[in-house]
């Protein structure tokens, strides 16, 4: 009798073979059922076998099996031979009857084959997931619709996947509107629900057509991380007055389901047009000067203006400009270094920073070139070089400042204040060696104050610091201002205890009158009416216990997460406001990086893109991989 194994119930075992009660084929046994569990996995995957113990070889004997054991296992429908005879002992171990052959390579199943055939066609599934990576790399990467029909691009995606047929550009323009419009609606749905948020805006003029964008940008906090998205890019059709661009903002933030008082602050540059515009929809307390732009100002007016540094920077500027233009002395810095001299460019001052730092990094090899090519520009002399070393030393926390200043994805509200501060001691410690640098000196010190006198007066800025925790009010210099920050503080936590207190309060009365014959009522309404007294009585400028308690604390270390310290004390009463004013960001940089991203796709290739087209590759650019949902 065959073994008692559940295996032997579609076989009928003759000698060494069984023949498969299903389909009539003779497998070799072996000894043991393997070809019997390998033939019902390959013929037979659909019929559902019991869990049970088998007779199993080891690999060495596995090994030993001859050629036609193997060609029996691999063709299970070839005739039966005569068995194989191992003269080893068979180890035996309990094991699961699985699915899976024991051979790795098995055969699809022919409707297997052909549905992954049709997923490839228009609508199947796999045309879809690959469709919809394609408008990822078209949106995230700035590339054109037609690149779709360009024949590297097909030759390609031939080579990869031949069963797909790459769209139109018509389809595609179409897909990115459809795209467009779904991913849009979904971030309407996410952004309904922030309590607080805080946009950026700037106007951008494109040169190719001369058409002129408004561009708007949102920033918020989901967790203890920020995002950013383009809510905005409308093209201005009529002159940018203060009323235009007011009911372009309001329009927008109203296409977007954002609730005016969700909105902390909107940062925009200091153009006299745009910031009243603001200060018109939102409020004078919710427009935030661009840090970044007002920190520029500070560098360029020293830069275009300052006689002294406009005649050594216009020196060196010419000793560029004729390394740009002399292939010898080109070919010549190429030998002695593989660097490269950097020209400025007038409308940024770091580029200035730059061009001075390698300057001086090659100066040496330079000078050497200068002296044998006779229509050169003069190089500088040792003490206008020296004075150069010592701008560069002061323009260099300015730069890194910026640095500093200008991200989007983690905190910079509240590093204002002490950037500023540590500027201002980083000059006053400086000690330059030349009447030149003492100049400078001078110079960066005088506009350093005249446009940030007042920084610390700015409310938003003021409390963001004193409730991030690695800075708290260890970084304010002007004791006035952080005392009205910490006020306005304190006056808002109370306000938020007093307001829990009478709902407490009211809930406690409306028990009370629910139940008015309880034998201890009127214990209860003396102890109701004695905290009523106390709230009434409470000084609204008195500081909370929990508030003094977090400013006698050690600030954290630069290194720690300030939205994760809040997330953990969900219980104090500091958590809303500090949550509201860690989510701000300082300059309006986002926006200018949205246009950097507009200018790479309003191209001659492109000079035919519409406004709203470019709007919705400028939102679909910004939208993080998850919340594109391939």
């Amino acid at each position: 009798m065959p073994p008692k194994n559940p295996i032997w119930n579609y076989f009928v075992k003759s000698d060494t073979v069984a023949k498969c009660k299903i389909c009539q084929l003779n497998v070799k046994t072996s000894g043991n059922t393997t070809n019997l569990h390998f033939h019902m996995n390959r013929c037979h995957p659909d019929v559902q076998m019991e869990k049970s113990t088998v007779f199993v070889k080891t690999k060495r004997q596995i090994s030993e099996v001859d050629n036609e054991d193997i060609i029996d296992l691999d063709d299970p429908i070839s005739s039966p031979g005569p068995s194989t005879s191992i003269s080893s002992e068979t180890e035996t171990r309990s094991v699961s009857v699985l699915r899976n052959p024991i051979v790795s390579s098995k055969q699809p199943r022919i409707d297997s084959a052909f549905a992954k055939q049709k997923s490839y066609q228009d609508g199947g599934s796999k045309a879809a997931d690959v469709t919809n990576k394609l408008l990822f790399m078209i949106a995230k990467d700035n590339l054109p619709f037609r690149v779709v029909e360009k024949e590297g691009f097909k030759t390609f995606m031939n080579a990869i996947l031949p069963l797909y047929t790459v769209p139109s550009r018509r389809t595609i323009t179409h897909l990115v509107e459809e795209k467009y419009e779904v991913l849009s609606n979904m971030m309407k749905a996410k952004l309904s629900q922030v309590n607080y948020l805080s946009l950026t805006t700037d106007i951008w003029t494109e040169s190719l057509n001369m058409k002129s964008f408004l561009g708007l940008t949102a920033h918020f906090l989901v967790e203890e991380q920020h995002r950013s998205v383009t809510i905005g890019v409308v093209e201005m059709t009529e002159r940018h007055q203060s009323e235009y661009l007011k009911n372009w903002l309001l329009n927008l933030i109203d296409t977007w389901n954002i609730q005016s008082q969700n909105i902390v602050a909107v940062v925009s540059d200091n153009a006299a047009n745009i910031k009243k515009a603001i200060v018109d929809a939102f409020g004078a307390d919710k427009h935030l000067p661009c840090f970044a732009h007002t920190l520029n100002l500070v560098l360029a007016r020293i830069i275009d203006d300052d006689n002294i540094v406009k005649g050594f920077c216009a020196k060196i500027k010419n000793i560029v400009t004729y390394f740009k233009k002399s292939v010898i002395a080109a070919d010549q810095l190429r030998i002695h270094s593989n660097l490269k001299l950097i020209q400025s460019v007038e409308t940024r001052w770091n580029s200035t920073y730059n061009m001075l730092q390698r300057f001086i990094q090659l100066s040496e090899k330079i000078s050497v070139i200068i002296l044998q090519c006779p229509t050169a520009p003069p190089m500088l002399t040792a003490s206008e070089l020296q004075s150069t070393k010592e701008f560069v030393e002061l323009l260099k926390p300015f730069e890194e400042a910026t640095k500093i200043i200008c991200g989007e994805y983690y905190l910079t509200a509240s590093k204002v204040i002490p950037v500023v501060n540590i500027l201002k001691n980083t000059l006053q410690a400086f000690e330059p060696s030349t009447d030149i640098g003492h100049h400078f000196k001078k110079a960066l010190k005088d506009q350093l104050s005249k446009r940030f006198e007042t920084i610390e007066h700015v409310s938003s800025l003021a409390m963001a610091t004193i409730l991030d925790p690695r800075f708290k009010n260890i970084n304010f210099s002007d004791k006035v201002a952080c005392s009205h920050a910490i006020n306005k503080i304190t006056r808002f936590v109370n306000s938020k205890v007093t307001d829990i207190n009478h709902e407490f309060q009211s809930q406690q009365e409306n028990s009370d009158n629910n139940d008015k014959t309880n034998f201890w009522s009127y214990h209860e309404n003396l102890v109701n009416l004695n905290i009523s007294k106390q709230i009434v009585n409470q000084d609204p400028n008195q500081m909370p216990e929990d508030f003094r308690y977090y400013l006698n604390q050690p600030p954290l270390k630069m290194s720690d997460n300030a939205i994760k310290y809040w997330n953990m004390a969900r219980d104090s009463p500091l958590r809303t406001l500090a949550i509201k004013y860690l989510s701000l960001i300082a300059t309006s940089v986002p926006s200018e990086r949205l246009f950097s991203e507009a200018g790479k796709i309003m191209s001659e290739d492109r000079n035919r893109l519409t406004g709203d087209h470019l709007n919705q590759l400028l939102f679909l650019h910004s939208l993080d991989l998850g919340d594109w949902h391939l």
